[in-house]
């Protein structure tokens, strides 16, 4: 693997996981296409990352994306924060079980341009392929807001 400068001491690093791994690709001077090599994940899940649809790695996924940017996992690890940890939307802006089981159901269904169901600005949603327990092909949608804090997670 092609050895990298180290990053110096007075650069500083972005506070979220998203502008941190693109911040560092950005500085190695790599293209999403060669993190996704680098780390072998798909390149959806680099924009995803990049994007900050994902906030959190395994340990396995830091230690791999980290030695692909040529960094140590923990300076990653700083800045991942589980969905427990954040803070939480205020109770007027929850939504309910059935809104985001519709809104999974036209994300599935190819819907265009869907709104924010906080703040009706756009959503950017992908569907994610996956397997069951028993092996199973399976979907599901993930969406998030480019304006306000909203995340599915279905």
């Amino acid at each position: 693997m092609k050895q990298f400068k180290p990053i110096p001491s007075n650069f500083v690093l972005a506070p979220t996981l998203a502008r941190r791994i693109l911040q560092v690709r950005e500085f190695r001077n790599m293209t999403v296409l060669d993190l996704a090599s680098l780390s072998n994940f798909p390149i959806r899940r680099i924009e995803e990352l990049e994007s900050g649809l994902e906030t959190w790695l395994s340990s396995t996924d830091r230690q791999r994306l980290a030695k692909a940017l040529s960094v140590e996992p923990s300076l990653l690890k700083e800045v991942e924060h589980r969905a427990h940890e954040t803070a939480p939307i205020p109770e007027s802006k929850m939504l309910d079980a059935a809104t985001a089981e519709q809104l999974s159901i036209d994300i599935l269904d190819s819907v265009e341009n869907l709104k924010c169901p906080d703040c009706s600005a756009p959503l950017t949603t992908t569907v994610v392929d996956g397997l069951d327990m028993d092996g199973h092909p399976f979907q599901f949608a993930k969406a998030f807001c480019v304006k306000c804090p909203y995340v599915l997670r279905i």
